[in-house]
């Protein structure tokens, strides 16, 4: 099944549910179809991140984060994922995509995304994410503010977390070092 009637499907199952808080967890199902394979029969890495993009989505939806995407001209933009597999997806197979928002900062909101088949864990992923709207980033206050939510302290970030925004510190202060070398 393609992306597009995949994303149709996540916003007609979200556009009659009932709307959700920002730190309840987001679950979509779904199934891996032959056009999601690569050459070693499972599905593809890339495949992964596209559908994370619909686990997003949901969460966008029913947070009402989606209404502001449109009506503001915001749209939602990703810095940064990371994603660690355990177990091949093959064809056919039912999964589901487990979306949840870790915590944020003044401008970054942190999502972890699990893919499970029969309670089994198949592959882990990070995303740091943010809005950005008019040639200007969102403050996740004001991105809370705008869809109903009362401005709250972020929960604590998982430790895992900070190690990989330590990671990710690390190699732009490595890119810019090498970017000064050259002038």
């Amino acid at each position: 099944m393609s992306f597009l009637l995949r994303l149709i499907k996540i916003m007609g199952l979200a556009f009659f549910s009932r709307r959700r808080g920002l730190l309840e967890p987001s679950v979509i199902r779904l199934r891996v179809w032959p056009n999601d394979l690569d050459l070693n029969v499972h599905m593809n890495n890339g495949r992964y991140l596209s559908l994370m993009d619909l686990g997003r989505v949901d969460v966008m939806f029913h947070s009402g984060a989606f209404a502001l995407w449109f009506r503001r001209g915001w749209q939602p933009l990703v810095a940064a994922s990371t994603v660690r597999h355990f177990k091949s997806l093959r064809v056919f197979q039912p999964f589901e995509i487990h979306t949840r928002i870790l915590g944020w900062d003044e401008k970054w909101v942190y999502f972890e995304q699990r893919f499970l088949s029969q309670g089994q864990l198949y592959a882990l992923a990070g995303v740091k994410a943010l809005m950005a709207g008019n040639r200007r980033l969102i403050s996740t206050r004001e991105l809370f503010g705008a869809t109903g939510h009362e401005p709250q302290p972020s929960p604590a970030l998982p430790d895992w977390v900070a190690q990989w925004l330590q990671a990710e510190r690390g190699l732009i202060d490595n890119l810019k070092a090498e970017a000064a070398e050259r002038l």
